[in-house]
């Protein structure tokens, strides 16, 4: 199956498999707003929240010590429960993640 055209945009290196080997995989983008970058990420309905939110910041930013700090949104509203598979949350193929920090950063 071939990716949807939005998960090719601005991406950052190869695709993350995720997926586990799962037959029903697909394709999502893992976009961290303070990196102002994205990745592919080959996911499966079962995938956690959480998981796509580790895998982008290490991914993006992997001088990051505390994934707590950042909050996932899906379609703009926060995921609270990231335990939660992706299924549950409404993402399919071609679906964007957003991870952002929960708190603003002060600019220098």
């Amino acid at each position: 199956m071939s990716a949807p055209f939005v998960t090719q945009l601005r991406t950052h290196g190869p695709t993350i498999d995720l997926s586990t080997g799962a037959a029903e995989a697909f394709v999502i983008r893992g976009q961290v707003h303070e990196a102002w970058d994205a990745v592919r990420l080959q996911v499966s309905a079962s995938t956690t929240v959480a998981a796509v939110k580790l895998a982008a910041l290490a991914a993006l930013m992997a001088d990051e010590r505390d994934p707590a700090a950042y909050m996932a949104k899906v379609g703009g509203t926060e995921i609270r429960d990231e335990s939660l598979p992706l299924s549950a949350v409404g993402v399919r193929a071609g679906t964007t993640v957003l991870v952002h920090a929960r708190r603003r950063r002060p600019i220098r």
